[in-house]
């Protein structure tokens, strides 16, 4: 089956550069357990601090869901550290990014779908006044 040109399917060649675009949707189904879940998650990755700390921390929908991924080792220094095994293995880990987006009008299906027609890394257009 024929897909055309897929982006990556050009064969490894050494000081290539290779970006990986992650997005994975989620619907939030009780933001109060949502809130409490990343604010113990806090807590656990960060010794010594206690509620008042995770609750200064943790006060918005990207922060827990930041916090929950990061305590999976999907983000942040856990990831950082399970990948840092693949130089030797020919991949040289660089620097990453995560952005957390709200109401996407496009929402993914659940499943994998690769071969999408349409951009689903595209940010929304800006709203609002710009500084």
């Amino acid at each position: 089956m024929d897909h055309g040109n897929i982006a990556g399917d050009e064969a490894p060649a050494d000081g290539m550069h290779v970006a990986v675009r992650l997005r994975r949707d989620f619907t939030v189904t009780d933001a109060v357990k949502l809130l409490a879940a990343a604010r113990a998650a806090y807590i656990r990755a960060n010794p010594g601090t206690g509620p008042p700390d995770a609750e200064a921390a943790v006060t918005s929908a990207a922060d827990a869901v930041f916090t929950i991924l990061e305590s999976h080792g999907l983000l942040g220094p856990a990831a950082g550290r399970a990948l840092a095994g693949s130089a030797g293995d020919g991949l040289e880990p660089g620097g990453w990014r995560a952005q957390v987006t709200l109401n996407e009008a496009y929402r993914l299906p659940p499943g994998w779908a690769c071969f999408e027609d349409r951009d689903v890394f595209a940010l929304p257009a800006p709203t609002g006044r710009r500084l």
